[in-house]
């Protein structure tokens, strides 16, 4: 039996920094600082291009949100699984082959690789534009219903396409009588509001931005999070440079970011989901779960891709930290 299984969108990350990011902006491609879009095939060879006349490839690195979380899982210890499309491509090979998984059996090789062209301006506010031609085509026929049933744990992201949200309400339907599940919904599914509540409901823990809680409840601060405490269990925000925060129906607390020198903040957020999991999932102190995990999460910014994410050794000493100062 697995501890977690992802399921969302695989993709192979490439990491461009560039001076001004108008020089890649074209009108069939609305890219903003900070913002995530899904963008069509014919797009992809002028931005390709662009991107390597105006600026420069750091770092090709596996992603994907819910594949980042397990990673970092893996690296703590915890047997993982993952459930998504990878294609039946050298991408999807290469992507295979680096990836720490202890069960596969959920991947299904299809289609072409996704790709994510990750763009860093100069104030490190990055901007993701994905082309997702097999890494959203899942269906019910492609889950492995075996991996659902032999875990103790589904955390879940977004897909790019319409009908794998209901593929993630069927996965919900397999989970075991004692197994949790947590969601990050991501900018993608937090667009889509009361459509994907039903999705959301049940789950242990709600990962997600200010901006992404307001998109889902269509209101703000204290009363999004009261909405959103009527479908879960607890809501771990995430506030950027401001740290981030945990509410339940009956506590709330803050913790405050590390202040490092950001290299890329591809995946932080994926950082905090994977490593507040795995202590939350061992029944720690969950103030000091979410100060580690956020700290964690700064730290990982000041690498490119996967290349700063914490070991299990690094998470234990900030952990037994966050404990001592606690008193």
């Amino acid at each position: 039996m697995t501890d977690i299984v992802g399921v969302g969108a695989l993709n192979l990350d490439f990491i461009y920094e560039i001076e001004d990011i108008n020089c890649v902006k074209m009108p069939d491609l609305d890219i903003k600082e900070g913002k995530e879009i899904v963008a069509a095939d014919a797009a992809f060879s002028n931005l390709r291009d662009r991107l390597n006349r105006f600026g420069t490839l750091k770092k090709m690195s596996l992603g994907g949100s819910a594949s980042n979380t397990c990673h970092v899982l893996a690296l703590m210890g915890y047997e993982t699984g993952m459930i998504g499309v990878l294609g039946a491509d050298r991408e999807g090979d290469f992507y295979s082959s680096h990836a720490l998984y202890d069960d596969e059996r959920g991947v299904v090789r299809k289609g072409r690789t996704g790709m994510a062209y990750i763009i860093n301006t100069r104030n490190r506010d990055r901007s993701i534009v994905l082309f997702p031609p097999g890494n959203s085509s899942i269906t019910e026929e492609d889950i492995d219903a075996d991996v659902v049933r032999s875990t103790k744990w589904v955390h879940m992201s977004s897909f790019a396409t319409e009908g794998a949200v209901e593929v993630q309400r069927k996965i919900k339907t397999l989970l075991p009588n004692k197994a949790s599940f947590s969601i990050d919904p991501g900018g993608i599914y937090a667009r889509k509001g009361k459509a994907v509540h039903s999705l959301i409901e049940g789950a242990a823990i709600l990962f997600a931005s200010e901006s992404e809680l307001e998109m889902l409840f269509g209101t703000q601060g204290e009363k999004a999070i009261r909405e959103a405490l009527q479908l879960v269990k607890i809501v771990v925000l995430k506030k950027g440079a401001r740290g981030a925060s945990l509410h339940t129906k009956e506590v709330s607390f803050d913790a405050a970011v590390e202040k490092v020198r950001v290299v890329d903040n591809t995946g932080a957020g994926d950082v905090l989901n994977g490593v507040f999991l795995g202590l939350y999932m061992k029944g720690l102190d969950q103030s000091s779960a979410l100060e580690v995990a956020t700290k964690a999460a700064s730290l990982s910014t000041t690498g490119y891709g996967r290349d700063a994410y914490p070991t299990r050794r690094d998470i234990e000493f900030m952990y037994q930290d966050a404990e001592k100062r606690r008193g």
